[in-house]
């Protein structure tokens, strides 16, 4: 929650002020790190599972390769095939192919996030409140309405006039990727370019 909304409905004092590079940081954490996660290694995962047929005694090395690939982390530990480390995300038995969906999800709110603050409400995305204001209302309610009746992809460019997009969420956290590069110049990463 951005602070003019948490002033305005009387959660923080009008002069509370905050870090915006940890608020940032923090949202950042939420969101951008979850997508190499979902769009990475969940969706790739699953497509060499149920798509390709991966072999059962190449499940978890597979699994560590992609979380390596798209996470840059390594195992704790030595994992074999005993393990089967995909399997501790339920999503894998129960509920296949729904990762992907979570990322654009993401990309997507940010998207409307950034149209309802710079098109509807003129306000920085980065400080919006939208509390009970009537025209978001009708533009949420308009894009929601049709449901599964339309291609979501038709409805988003006629209320957004935009494609999916991931600049919106780009511009938001632009100061921190600029801080980030500042305090992390010369130091290594374990990501490879992908």
């Amino acid at each position: 929650m951005q602070k003019p909304f948490l002033q305005e409905r009387g959660l923080i004092p009008a002069e509370a002020s905050s870090d915006e590079m940890q608020t940032l940081l923090k949202e950042a954490l939420n969101y951008i790190v979850f997508i190499p996660f979902s769009a990475g290694t969940m969706s790739r995962f699953e497509h060499e599972l149920y798509v390709k047929n991966l072999p059962k005694d190449e499940f978890n090395k597979r699994w560590w390769e992609l979380v390596a690939r798209y996470q840059g982390v390594e195992p704790p530990a030595p994992r074999g095939e005993e393990y089967c480390d995909a399997a501790s995300k339920t999503h894998i038995n129960d509920d296949a192919a729904q990762y992907y969906d979570y990322a654009l999800s993401y990309i997507l709110l940010y998207q409307l996030h950034d149209h309802i603050a710079t098109k509807i409400l003129k306000q920085d995305p980065r400080a919006t409140n939208y509390y009970g204001n009537q025209k978001v209302g009708k533009f949420l309610a308009d894009i929601m309405r049709p449901g599964a009746s339309r291609d979501w992809r038709e409805v988003l460019q006629e209320k957004t006039g935009e494609e999916l997009s991931a600049q919106a969420m780009l511009r938001y956290f632009e100061p921190l990727r600029d801080y980030l590069k500042t305090v992390n110049e010369g130091r290594e990463h374990t990501l490879e370019d992908i």
